[in-house]
């Protein structure tokens, strides 16, 4: 997913050190930012690629403006392995999928001694004694906000843990497809969503979050259903290529309100609790309910019904989340 590079000063843009299309580690130095007081170097929030320089040098810079975005690696992983496990498993060689699992965990394992806390959450540290728990967010008014992102998190997790993932078991025994046609089509549909999964941040700062999370959770809804009811190749590839789109925009979209909704002392329980737990009950529930659907009407009927749920989630977000584009990080939290 994107990941917006935002300021927590005023200030003017002295320096980009980093060039766009340039690999970057968390916690680098991208650019540097003169204020009042001093020079001030501005880090990196995610490691991947930087996408965009929003800003130029010399550019009078406020507090809360996204000055670049960082192309993060978890998008393009989620794509690539998309297309390569029908590769591996049409070759017989199927346990190489968990080895391929196993390999980003040793990776984290040792990239993660690296990364650095955030100048703003270093600096609440200091200000306070306190340390806030897990469940210190049920004690405050933060945990109704919370409350309501669990379940739009729930209804999006419903809608598409399940679209891509059976599509191949579909396309096998209700259309009649060979396995390497199918294969085929997941692998083409995998790799033409990769560089469009990357637009999903700039559409949300472009037109707002709301409104992009609309055009987001509609195409999803549209590529799950034609995924399941077009029969031409040519017409089933873009509909899965939509499906795998919008199912990866899904995640920037949630991430981005669940990351500005709430202040950085209750950010990361207010993700565990939201994502995590709560939310992650229809991420792992998804394929008990679709299992007695599939077994009485079929996969098409099935997953076609199953579209409704980011159409609900997308309803809660309209309803029950305001607007974070363009505010401040404290303003947004106190939205």
């Amino acid at each position: 997913m994107s990941q917006p590079i935002t300021l927590s000063m005023d200030g003017t843009l002295l320096n980009w050190l980093k060039e766009v299309g340039e690999p970057i580690n968390s916690g680098d130095v991208i650019a540097e930012i003169e204020s009042d007081k001093a020079t001030v170097e501005i880090e990196a929030p995610a490691a991947g690629v930087l996408l965009e320089q929003r800003a130029k040098v010399g550019d009078e810079l406020k507090e809360g403006m996204v000055i670049g975005v960082i192309g993060a690696a978890g998008t393009l992983g989620h794509v690539i392995c998309t297309g390569l496990v029908p590769i591996l498993v049409k070759s017989g060689t199927w346990r190489l999928v968990y080895f391929i699992g196993v390999v980003p965990l040793i990776i984290i394992a040792f990239a993660r001694r690296n990364l650095r806390e955030t100048a703003r959450f270093a600096e609440q540290q200091q200000a306070s004694d306190s340390k806030v728990s897990l469940f210190s967010i049920w004690g405050t008014p933060f945990r109704r906000r919370m409350l309501e992102l669990s379940a739009i998190w729930f209804f999006a997790y419903m809608g598409t843990n399940n679209a891509v993932f059976f599509w191949k078991d579909y396309a096998m025994t209700e259309l009649g497809m060979p396995e390497s046609a199918a294969s085929k089509a997941q692998v083409i549909a995998a790799l033409s969503a990769m560089p469009l999964v990357f637009g999903a941040g700039k559409l949300l700062d472009l037109i707002g979050r709301k409104r992009g999370a609309a055009v987001i959770f509609i195409l999803t809804a549209a590529g799950i259903v034609g995924s399941y009811t077009v029969k031409p190749f040519g017409f089933l590839v873009v509909c899965l290529t939509l499906a795998i789109v919008g199912i990866t925009a899904v995640l920037t979209v949630m991430n981005t309100f669940t990351t500005e909704l709430f202040p950085t002392a209750l950010r990361g329980s207010a993700f565990a609790w939201s994502n995590n737990l709560l939310g992650r009950i229809g991420y792992w529930g998804s394929p008990f309910l679709l299992g007695p659907l599939v077994r009485e009407a079929g996969w098409a009927p099935a997953l076609r019904a199953s579209a409704v749920f980011p159409l609900i989630a997308l309803l809660l977000v309209l309803w029950l989340l305001p607007e974070t584009g363009g505010q401040k990080l404290e303003d947004a939290a106190r939205a």
